[in-house]
């Protein structure tokens, strides 16, 4: 496989152009008609082998890249066919992004309140008929009372435990505002499209019409659109911000971290190199995020719980 060309569309938007020889395209041809399930169709059969070609030869390019160029890719290559023919081979192109010139400010000193959500009366009434026999419920008002108690501490405790995670990632968020430069306009786009994704599931999973929404909150669709365009972008800074502090505090892992890390490795495999550098920024992300953590403040949430009447 060849590299015939490289560069960038703006700082950080990545753009290659590669071929394949046609010895290199029927090699994995012949693969491919030697698999159990070959497809009988010509058509299929080249994409098959394409793909495959692309999949074992792209992966010392993509290295020889990240090492010529001192790139830090942080998306996966999209690629796309340009021109296949099964005498001549095919050219192709991808696109990823790498880590664009950035400055991150200050990465301690944090301050993020634990805050777990309020109880409903009703959902602690639930919860007792659901978990506690006739007898529990059958006590006299101290006992009752404190079953009541009890079963509000269980609650609690799961509470905040999800709103302590929740506080970690907006230490993360806050991480993200410390970064500064400009990032590529399609990669913001991607992290925008895909918070918005999110965002209609979440409104569906709660049976939850969006002019509905929009009222609660007295936004128009255009101010929602910007918070929404503002927050992902945010989250995005955070998430690159995390390379940015693994970088200035040495958190990367050795080689031979990341081989064991692969050896165990149940996630989506791309190409060997791609799978190394999704590995590594992992570790190092989860091991920025703690040092952010150690080195800020999660302001405990109250001893007791908030029992409401209304909805949560």
């Amino acid at each position: 496989m060849k590299l015939e060309h490289f560069g960038m569309a703006e700082p950080g938007d990545c753009r290659v152009v590669f071929s394949a020889s046609a010895a290199e395209l029927e090699a994995a041809v012949q693969a491919e008609q030697a698999a159990p399930d070959a497809p009988a169709d010509e058509e299929e059969l080249l994409t098959n082998a394409v793909n495959r070609t692309i999949l074992e030869g792209f992966s010392p390019l993509f290295a020889q890249l990240m090492e010529e160029h001192h790139l830090t890719p942080v998306t996966d290559p999209d690629f796309e066919l340009l021109a296949v023919n099964r005498a001549e081979g095919f050219r192709a192109g991808a696109e990823f992004f790498c880590l664009p010139p950035l400055e991150l400010g200050r990465y301690t000193g944090f301050v993020q309140p634990i805050q777990p959500r309020p109880i409903r009366k009703l959902t602690l009434e639930l919860e007792i008929n659901r978990h506690h026999g006739d007898e529990d419920r059958a006590a006299d008002e101290a006992g009752k009372l404190a079953l009541r108690r009890r079963v509000a501490q269980e609650i609690y405790r799961t509470r905040c435990a999800q709103a302590e995670t929740l506080a970690e990632r907006e230490l993360v968020y806050q991480l993200g505002g410390e970064v500064k430069g400009t990032l590529p306009k399609q990669l913001v786009a991607g992290n925008y499209f895909a918070e918005q994704r999110e965002f209609n599931l979440r409104l569906q999973a709660n049976n939850v019409n969006f002019d509905q929404y929009l009222k609660v909150r007295n936004q128009t669709v255009e101010q929602f659109r910007a918070e929404l365009h503002a927050g992902a972008e945010q989250k995005l800074r955070g998430r690159l911000g995390l390379l940015l502090v693994a970088e200035k505090e040495q958190l990367w892992p050795t080689e031979a971290e990341v081989d064991a890390a692969l050896a165990g490795w149940k996630g989506e495999r791309t190409f060997p190199s791609n799978d190394r550098r999704k590995l590594r920024q992992g570790i190092a992300s989860q091991r920025a995020a703690a040092f952010v953590r150690a080195h800020s403040t999660l302001t405990p949430p109250p001893a007791e719980p908030e029992i409401i009447e209304a909805a949560e």
